[in-house]
């Protein structure tokens, strides 16, 4: 068996009636139908959580108001490589 460890978790019954169910259904295990339910509800979850520290994000900048246009320094920042004063 792959590095698993056991975990015991109570599902209401019918919970647990429609888990059998759909397991029976496409042929899986009620385990793997489950693992599958819980990855898919972490990774929702970690993305939910990357959003909204996307969203804080933009409202920090968007409280700072318009950036000056950077165009010049990034210019003459460029004409300065390789030069040695």
């Amino acid at each position: 068996m792959k590095d698993r460890e056991q975990l015991t978790v109570r599902l209401p019954k019918g919970l647990l009636d429609r888990v059998r169910e759909e397991s029976a259904a496409y042929g899986d295990s009620m385990n793997d139908l489950v693992v599958v339910a819980v990855q898919k509800e972490v990774q929702a979850r970690e993305q939910l959580r990357i959003l909204k520290q996307i969203e804080e994000a933009r409202r920090k900048m968007a409280a700072r108001g318009l950036q000056p246009d950077s165009t010049s320094l990034i210019r003459q920042l460029r004409m300065r490589v390789g030069h040695r004063d």
